[in-house]
């Protein structure tokens, strides 16, 4: 009888996988865990520092058998930034939920260290060859091309993931610099991902790699 192909795994290793479900938790607990205490293994790893955590207030289990739906109201502190009352419809299917034992819930909440705003730039300049084909614009009709126009307005666009924290990015006046990049600044966008950078982790079956022609070549042409 032949052995199944042995699995290899390529990444680093998911340390977003180490806990257990949000409703695997709660249900174990006195009023499905109202005024308890629960973090995520990825907010403890990625921010060591500052504080995440989520109290409960509500819980609304669909009561699955792998108990992986339904719904959480939660007040939510995020790298020490009390963002209210949110709701926990998605993305609970992650066993990496931890709760945090009594003894340790008043060090968690006393922990005062905070995030940073981040400041992007209000404008940014304009990149060369769009400076040179407006200059040569503004040359043709007979415009004045003065300082103002090697600029224009930066409008933020944040990702969802981040839309959370939005009240915490602000935009001014920052250096002037030759890009967009050197004006922003670099550590306070890295610190958005944490000490560790998002890995994401796959089984893939050994095997030659191979190529597979999706047209058939006519030897006559």
């Amino acid at each position: 009888m032949a052995s199944a192909k042995p699995i290899r795994f390529i990444g680093n290793y998911d340390y977003s996988s180490e806990g257990k479900f949000l409703f695997e938790i709660l249900c174990q607990l006195r009023n499905m865990g109202c005024g308890r205490i629960v973090t995520k293994t990825e907010w403890s790893r990625k921010w060591p520092n500052e504080p995440s955590y989520i109290r409960i207030v509500k819980a609304r289990p669909e009561m699955d058998p792998w108990q992986q739906r339904g719904s959480v109201f939660g007040e939510w502190v995020f790298r020490g930034k009390n963002l209210g009352i949110y709701e926990f419809s998605k993305n609970l299917n992650r066993s990496d939920w931890k709760l945090v034992p009594k003894l340790e819930e008043e060090k968690l909440i006393n922990n005062k260290n905070s995030m940073e705003n981040i400041v992007f730039p209000k404008t940014f300049p304009l990149p060369p060859l769009q400076l040179h084909l407006s200059k040569k614009f503004a040359q043709k009709t007979g415009q004045s091309f003065n300082e103002k126009n090697l600029r224009s307005s930066l409008k933020l666009s944040i990702d969802p993931q981040f839309k959370m924290i939005e009240k915490f990015i602000e935009q001014k006046d920052t250096k002037i610099g030759r890009n967009i990049y050197e004006e922003c600044d670099k550590e306070s966008i890295l610190k958005l991902y944490g000490d560790m950078l998002p890995t994401k982790v796959e089984a893939w079956n050994i095997g030659e790699a191979y190529v597979k022609r999706r047209f058939t070549i006519d030897p006559n042409v």
